[in-house]
């Protein structure tokens, strides 16, 4: 699901809330672990604020972004990339919805995970990183640099996240290594 096909299921739900927030905090959410669905569901009405009917109405979509996102962020080819909005709305919005969503993605990994977790020097740096993201403060004026430094600041977001991922979730990157050597010998 796209930024747009979620702000519109956001729209005709009246949910006033930011799809790439959302996102963040269910992607920071995942980044935990196996989360049983009806539990990202409960956690996601809770987030919104949905209303019974609200939460009803939303569940099929919800619950196949869910496993889309999930799916992505375990892709060993790290497919994963933040829902932002496209490149057509002013690059304030944009940088705007990159800080939200990174300030939900820690949210949502800091309600996952609780006290105790274990993460490599670039997963704490990764960690941080993001987290000054989500604090960032749009004072700028648009020109090519500025798109271009939007573009990289996406990039990497998309990378740190992965690292944290990985951390978290070793038996992936041991799949990774292991395809990564299967392919060299087939070559």
């Amino acid at each position: 699901m796209t930024f747009d096909q979620l702000e519109e299921l956001f729209y005709s739900l009246k949910i006033n809330a930011s799809p790439s927030a959302f996102h963040g905090f269910l992607c920071g959410r995942l980044t935990c672990g196996a989360v049983a669905i009806d539990l990202l569901v409960e956690a996601s009405t809770e987030w919104l604020a949905l209303s019974e009917e609200q939460a009803d109405a939303a569940d099929s979509d919800f619950r196949d972004f869910y496993e889309a996102s999930l799916s992505n962020l375990e892709d060993i080819s790290f497919l994963f990339k933040p829902t932002l909005p496209d490149d057509e709305l002013p690059l304030e919005e944009r940088l705007i919805a990159v800080g939200e969503w990174c300030g939900n993605y820690i949210s949502g990994l800091a309600e996952g995970l609780g006290e105790s977790f274990e993460l490599s020097d670039d997963g704490k740096e990764a960690l941080n990183d993001l987290g000054a993201i989500g604090q960032i403060s749009v004072d700028l004026e648009s020109d090519d640099d500025g798109e271009r430094d939007y573009t990289e600041l996406v990039e990497y977001v998309r990378l740190a996240v992965q690292v944290i991922f990985t951390d978290l979730h070793p038996e992936l990157d041991s799949e990774l290594n292991e395809d990564s050597e299967s392919n060299l010998t087939l070559h």
